[in-house]
């Protein structure tokens, strides 16, 4: 089960797909991240003077075109164009399409369902849960390793949280990079010979303030705790997938796919979204999860949180030139695959009720087990058995608040012994409080462009579930939200002061607990000048 997984030295393997990714898009006169946005567009109708697309412009493309998706602000659409490059992240040169793509009058091939929808078959949801990548380039990583996680659901059965992986392992120890992002080919490959252990060994941190993080922060048993691919079915590699293929290919298990972003894109809040308005921004990876002939459209996981499309999902055209399933990767776990399975915990959640686990054999025959617990502020091992039938009722009232480790340990029928993937927990059984100061910011100074103000933040005795920006303008009306769920001491989240009229307003920000409480908050008038 477990890989041999060769950790890089520093900058060795970064330096190396960097140099790759860089040349290739030169020499192919391809745009990469950086970037990749297309000529800036002049000041006309439905675009600003800095050349936005306007959010109103849209609405009115799709009325006029009778348009099968809703146009609205969500949490990444009034960001600056920089900052939304920063949520992509793979090369315009693994998008794939041919001119047949997505035109075929034929709806399906016989034998193929009408629709596949993994989050709900017959009644279960295998598909790894919406994440957030924040203000890096990484969505290769968590494209990839999305993929991986609904597949073992998939292969080992679990709806519970079982698996949890690394992006940020993938990602920094790959050769990732924030400013460049990846290829995916090259995450297929570092799953495939290297594996990837689980968001305990190497929590996420690259979101928060953008900034890349040194493959040596990663744990130090990261080897023995890296579970490999194996790749189960991947596209042409010069002709863009048929639509069929997909479907094909999706029978199995969820694709990790690559796409390009059109600036309405940022807008998309739900409807199968067909490309309307405004240019290329750049190359992005997501994950397909079904398809739907009544919609003739693909289901699709992205990566920018919740806040974003229908709850981080969309639905998107076949025939739409942004390119999705033209270049896919289907991956497994490796033959033979055989595991300890630990279901009901959710990992970088806060738990403040008993919960009921279960330890399953995957291929394993299991005599007994327990679990084990690991405090950060007090390492010591506490050991709990799990009872004949494989249950445990597993209760923060047990521990000291704060953050802990926990998996379980299995005894086999033949003697031996095997560890089951690790997952982060918060308990929390008394009050929670907090300290939220913005940066970079004076009071009442002027602004006519971005703005990255940071925000530092101390919570006690776990983590925090979200920090909140909000703008109010002078009568004291909300105009503008924002939040993330990168949650170091120190974050960023940046704010385009075009995307509103010349005026006095207030930036509010919240320190937001696991309940929706607002724990702590500052404010810092400013001033929206012309430019």
């Amino acid at each position: 089960m477990m890989a041999s997984l060769r950790m890089p030295q520093f900058g060795e393997s970064r330096f190396r797909v960097r140099l790759q990714s860089v040349l290739i898009a030169v020499l192919a006169g391809i745009p990469f991240v950086a970037a990749a946005a297309s000529a800036p567009a002049s000041a006309g109708a439905g675009q600003s003077s800095s050349g936005r697309l306007s959010l109103e412009s849209i609405r009115q493309h799709l009325s006029m075109n009778r348009g099968t998706w809703r146009a609205g602000r969500t949490g990444v659409s009034d960001l600056d164009r920089a900052e939304q490059r920063r949520l992509l992240g793979a090369p315009l040169s693994d998008v794939r399409t041919n001119g047949n793509y997505g035109k075929s009058t034929r709806v399906l091939e016989e034998g193929l369902p009408e629709k596949l929808d993994w989050r709900n078959v017959n009644g279960l949801d295998y598909v790894s849960p919406v994440k957030n990548q924040g203000r890096c380039g990484s969505c290769v990583a968590f494209a990839a390793s999305s993929t991986f996680e609904t597949q073992l659901n998939i292969a080992t059965q679990s709806v519970a949280h079982a698996w949890t992986f690394s992006p940020q392992h993938l990602f920094s120890c790959g050769g990732g990079s924030c400013d460049m992002g990846w290829f995916p080919s090259s995450a297929m490959d570092s799953l495939l010979d290297d594996g990837i252990p689980e968001e305990a060994c190497f929590p996420y941190k690259s979101g928060a303030l953008g900034e890349d993080m040194s493959c040596r922060q990663t744990c130090t048993d990261a080897k023995t705790r890296s579970l490999k691919a194996e790749l189960r079915v991947r596209s042409k590699p010069v002709v863009g997938a048929s639509i069929d293929e997909v479907k094909k290919a999706l029978l199995n298990g969820p694709l990790m796919t690559s796409m390009k972003v059109f600036k309405d894109f940022y807008f998309y809040t739900g409807g199968v979204y067909r490309h309307q308005k405004g240019g290329i921004v750049g190359g992005h990876a997501v994950m397909i999860i079904g398809w739907n002939n009544e919609d003739r459209a693909w289901i699709v996981r992205n990566s920018w949180g919740t806040d974003w499309g229908e709850q981080g999902d969309f639905r998107i055209a076949w025939d739409d030139p942004s390119g999705v399933g033209g270049l896919f990767f289907g991956m497994q776990a490796s033959k033979g695959f055989a595991a300890p399975v630990l279901e009901g915990l959710a990992d970088a959640r806060t738990l403040r009720s008993p919960v009921e686990l279960t330890l399953r054999g995957h291929n394993l025959s299991v005599a007994s087990a327990t679990l084990e617990i690991r405090g950060s502020s007090k390492p010591a091992l506490v050991s709990k058995p799990f009872n004949p039938e494989g249950k445990l009722l597993f209760s923060p009232a047990e521990f000291e608040d704060g953050i802990y480790t926990v998996q379980a340990r299995a005894l086999l029928t033949d003697g031996s012994q095997r560890i089951s993937h690790a997952h982060i927990v918060y308990l929390r059984n008394g009050p929670a409080s907090a300290s939220i100061k913005i940066e970079r910011m004076k009071p009442n100074m002027n602004v006519w462009d971005k703005i990255v103000p940071q925000f530092a933040v101390t919570s006690k005795p776990v983590p925090l579930a979200m920090v909140r920006y909000k703008i109010e303008n002078s009568k004291g009306v909300i105009v503008r939200v924002r939040h993330t769920d990168h949650t170091a001491d120190k974050v960023a989240m940046s704010f385009n002061p075009q995307s509103l009229p010349v005026g006095a307003y207030t930036l509010v920000a919240e320190a937001v607990s696991d309940e929706n409480e607002v724990l702590a908050s500052d404010r810092v008038p400013f001033n929206i000048i012309e430019r």
